[in-house]
């Protein structure tokens, strides 16, 4: 017997159970199987009417309208996964992280960084990289919370 796919061991399971009955007989619980999930959401509409979209870069709910997002064709709300903020900050952070790698690698080219310590400076490049940077920190709520108040 050859081995099935991991999608396809609930419908095998299904099927094999039922050999005997019509495919009519067990099609709703095929349907049910085969229908594709919903993924859990990633926005909603508050009771005062206003998107909510998770930041996927600051892993907190956000309101669409205090908070930038740049469009992205092919998703449900019509938005990017991350706020501007957020988008710009995970670039800078993937920039710097291979700029500090290359010279991590020069340093053990030249001798001034030994082969031991190569995974404890990778560890603490990754610790950097991975820090989340928050809307206050970015200086974006003090900067735009000026501007719509100079707006009203």
């Amino acid at each position: 017997m050859s081995t099935i796919k991991k999608g396809y061991t609930e419908l095998y399971a299904v099927l094999n159970a039922n050999e005997d009955k019509k495919v009519k007989t067990i099609m709703s619980e095929l349907l049910e199987i085969m229908t594709a999930q919903q993924r859990d959401k990633n926005h909603f509409t508050d009771e005062d009417g206003r998107l909510q979209v998770f930041c996927y870069y600051h892993k907190a709910w956000e309101c669409v309208d205090q908070v930038p997002y740049g469009n992205k064709a092919n998703t449900v709300t019509g938005l990017n996964t991350m706020c501007k903020v957020g988008t710009n900050q995970w670039t800078k952070q993937q920039r710097e992280f291979k700029a500090d790698q290359a010279a991590m690698l020069e340093l053990v080219m030249s001798g001034e960084l030994a082969r031991e310590d190569i995974a404890d400076k990778i560890a603490e490049l990754k610790e950097v990289k991975g820090r989340i940077v928050s809307l206050e920190e970015a200086h974006w709520i003090e900067a735009h919370t000026d501007e719509r108040q100079l707006e009203s």
